[in-house]
């Protein structure tokens, strides 16, 4: 399997990762209405996905 191969499927896994567990708790607290919840879920979400662009940043595809 190629570099670029593997920085994509790792990419897939990743967010789906994200969108399973920040993203679930976010959707949960939007339909419990309660927006300091709303807003800590946000950022929790916003922080997952910039771990993740961290890590993706020092894949080196060749």
């Amino acid at each position: 399997m190629h570099k670029r191969d593997e920085v994509e499927s790792w990419a897939v896994h990743r967010a789906q990762q994200i969108v399973m567990r920040e993203g679930m708790d976010l959707v949960l607290s939007a339909r419990d209405l309660d927006p300091k919840i709303i807003r800590i879920r946000g950022k929790q979400l916003a922080m997952a996905i910039a771990t993740s662009l961290v890590e993706a940043s020092s894949a080196r595809i060749d």
